[in-house]
């Protein structure tokens, strides 16, 4: 058994899956899966992962029986992954080669149920590469809530022996089903643990899902009364710590 899976949801991501590909192949540590699940692509993504899949056995083919987005997709990659040690890694973004040894390393190390690493943002072609962007030294509750700069899916590893079960909200509405996800780590205990090292490379589009700003915000604040069920003033006031430190994070952040 790996002691990795590596958890990719896969949706018209053809252009970018040769590189999704390598900057796995490319990983120092090899002990790994990585199960890519297809959420009813209409290019020829599914295509591509079956014959990586053919190639090299650490990569696995998933498919879903019609787009269910993320979250879904995710959900059934972590029900047939097998390594202990879960990562998450979408299909336009990138790691650094040392991403998953650092990882493994620090949380064994540590003892740490869930962690997450620095990153920079990348343009839409990868030409241009943005500011580090730290997260908070440990994810609790608050953090969580008020704080930017953890890279979502991008940074995240999680130690199934430390948090069994884990999966996103199934039939999730809204942007960030990430949020929501970390979030019920920590509400069993296990906060999140920054790893101060640069790893990943999250790449902005104009036509990606956190790339509208009104919705994302919009959405948050339905998060912090729907499903965090914060009182009225502590979410207005976490929510307007949120704001702040999106701007700043993505005027100085973003590649230029």
């Amino acid at each position: 058994m790996p002691l990795v899976s590596i958890i990719t949801p896969v949706y018209n991501a053809a252009r970018w899956l040769p590189e999704t590909f390598a900057t796995v192949r490319a990983q120092t540590f090899t002990d790994w899966e990585q199960i890519l699940v297809d959420d009813g692509s209409t290019d020829n993504s599914l295509a591509l992962v079956e014959a990586a899949a053919k190639e090299d056995p650490r990569f696995r083919s998933l498919r879903t029986p019609h787009n269910e987005g993320p979250s879904a997709a995710r959900n059934l990659a972590l029900s047939a992954a097998n390594g202990r040690f879960v990562a998450f890694l979408d299909a336009d973004d990138l790691w650094h080669p040392e991403k998953l040894a650092r990882a493994v390393d620090w949380m064994m190390t540590h003892g740490y149920g869930f962690i997450y690493h620095d990153y920079r943002h990348i343009s839409h072609d990868g030409a241009l590469v943005g500011a580090l962007i730290t997260g908070p030294e440990v994810l609790d509750m608050r953090a969580l809530h008020t704080r930017r700069g953890t890279g979502g899916c991008l940074s995240m590893v999680i130690d199934r022996d430390r948090v069994p079960d884990f999966h996103f909200p199934h039939r999730y509405r809204y942007t960030h089903e990430d949020f929501c996800g970390w979030l019920s780590i920590i509400q069993q205990g296990e906060n999140g643990h920054r790893l101060p090292f640069d790893l990943g490379r999250y790449r902005l589009s104009a036509h990606s899902r956190s790339s509208n700003k009104l919705r994302a915000v919009t959405d948050t604040w339905k998060i912090y009364r729907e499903y965090s069920k914060l009182s009225l003033v502590r979410a207005a006031f976490w929510w307007t710590q949120y704001i702040w430190n999106s701007f700043w994070l993505y005027r100085y952040a973003r590649p230029r």
